[in-house]
Order: structure tokens, then sequence, then C-alpha cells
């Protein structure tokens, strides 16, 4: 483009329409660099977010087991829970937290997996665990599941997890949950 315009641009009576054409070459130039750069840098910011979202997801430990979960906070996602998915990861979860300990009941409705749950008191201890739920094939005919002690937290987790993990009920849980209340290691 620069020797095109060389060759046009020695003749005098075209000199203002030469280095305005070589001012527009190189502005545009600079202007597309910039743009190259600055959708780099986005790409790279964009990637180290998601590092460090990776790096500081919620997880629950119990004994060896870590367990990265979702958070189930508002009445709509408590309502859904798990059932807004369609398979579980081995070493994922639901967390459900309530803002005071009570018997909180859950159901297999609308679920497409069997799955364990574990309820936790104020005190970190695992105090029940329902095994192996399978889901409702009827609404009418799906029964619901309560601990036997008030709970605060109550942990979905894959069907025979707390089998194959030898979790029981005395077990003390962990939480790393960023930017919540729920923070104890």
């Amino acid at each position: 483009m620069i020797h095109f315009l060389s060759n046009r641009c020695k003749s005098k009576t075209i000199s203002l329409f030469c280095m305005f054409s070589i001012f527009t070459f190189l502005f545009l130039i600079i202007i597309f660099d910039d743009q190259i750069v600055l959708s780099q840098k986005v790409n790279n910011n964009l990637t180290n977010t998601n590092t460090t979202k990776t790096t500081l997801a919620p997880y629950v430990k119990i004994k060896d087991s870590v367990i990265h979960v979702d958070l189930a906070i508002t009445p709509d996602e408590q309502s859904k829970g798990l059932s807004i998915k369609n398979k579980l990861n081995d070493s994922d979860g639901m967390l459900f937290p309530f803002d005071t300990p009570g018997d909180y009941s859950f159901w297999m409705k609308d679920m497409k997996f069997p799955i364990d749950i574990i309820w936790i008191d104020s005190n970190y201890k695992i105090v029940h665990i329902e095994k192996n739920l399978q889901p409702c094939i009827f609404f009418l005919l799906c029964p619901s599941y309560s601990p036997h002690a008030n709970s605060k937290y109550v942990l979905e987790v894959n069907s025979n997890f707390t089998t194959k993990n030898n979790i029981t009920i005395g077990d003390r849980v962990y939480f790393n949950i960023p930017n919540s209340k729920i923070y104890v290691k």
C-alpha cells in the first residue's frame, strides 16, 4: 500500500491527496493495532477471571472428600434444588444454607437421578443421612424425607456418595464458601 501511494504521490498536483492518504493509512494501522492489543488484554483478563473463579468456587469437605457445591439460597433455588440438572459429577453437590436451624424436609419431585441427602446442624456435624433416594415417578406418591434432629444446612450429593466415602452421622463438615457468611474451615 505504501509503495502504491509513493508511486502516485510524485506529482505536485496531488500532494495533498497523497499526504492525506498516508496519514489515513497510518492512522488506521495505529487504531487497529490498539484494538488488537485491547482485545488481547480483555481475553487475558477473562481467562484470569475464570481461573480465579475456579479457585474460589465454593466447596464442602467431609473427611477427605471435597465436594464442589452450587448454593441454593433463594426460595426459588431451594424449591428446584438439583432438579435443574440432568446429572451430577462425582465430586459435585448442592448446599442449602438456612437462616435458622429447623426440620427441613426434602423430596425427589422432578429429579432425574438418585441422590444422597445429608443434614448438617449449626455445629457443622452431620445429624441425618438419607441414602440412594430415587426420583419420584408419580407426583402424588412422592415421599418427603426429614432429619431426626434440627439442621441448618442440607447437602445433596450423588447417590451412594456417603457409602463410598464412609460418611456417617456425627462426622464434622467444613465449609469454604467465599463471599458468604458461611465460612468454617
